[in-house]
C-alpha cells in the first residue's frame, strides 16, 4: 500500500516524511532559543567568583628598591569584572621616603572596578637603597 496515493483525489501529501512548518514558527523559536542563551550568558558572567591577582608597585622614587610582603591578593567580584582585571596598584605612601618597613593601608590599593578584597591582610612594604 502506498500511502502517497491513498489521497490523490483530495490533493493532499500524506508521506511519512512529508512534514509542514510555517515560517513564523521557526522563526520564534530561534528568537526563544536567542533569548534563553542571553539570559544564561547573563547568569554566569553575573556569578560571583574570587581570583588571585598581582600586585604592582606604583610612585616608586629612584635610588630606593621596594619589595612588598606579597605578590599577590585574592579578590572576589563578578565574573565579567574579574575576566577584565589583571592587576592591583600599590601606591607607595607618602611616609615611605627613607628606607625602613611601612605597612599599606587599604587606601593605598587601587583595586580594578567591581573587585573587592576576599580578606584584608598585613601588607608591608620594605623599602632600601639601591
Amino acid at each position: 500500500m502506498n500511502r502517497k496515493h491513498e489521497n490523490a483525489e483530495l490533493g493532499i501529501d500524506n508521506g511519512e516524511y512529508a512534514v509542514r512548518r510555517s515560517r513564523f514558527s521557526l522563526v520564534i523559536a530561534a528568537v526563544v532559543c536567542l533569548l534563553l542563551a542571553v539570559v544564561a550568558w547573563l547568569m554566569v558572567m553575573n556569578a560571583k567568583d574570587t581570583k588571585n591577582l598581582p600586585l604592582e608597585v606604583v610612585g616608586e622614587q629612584p635610588g630606593y628598591t621596594y619589595v612588598l610582603s606579597d605578590a599577590e591578593l585574592e579578590v572576589s567580584g563578578a565574573v565579567v569584572f574579574l575576566k577584565a582585571a589583571d592587576r592591583i596598584e600599590v601606591i607607595v605612601p607618602e611616609q615611605a621616603t627613607a628606607p625602613g618597613t611601612y605597612v599599606i593601608a587599604l587606601e593605598d590599593l587601587v583595586l580594578p572596578e567591581g573587585v573587592s578584597l576576599s580578606e584584608l591582610t598585613g601588607i608591608t612594604l620594605t623599602v632600601s637603597e639601591k
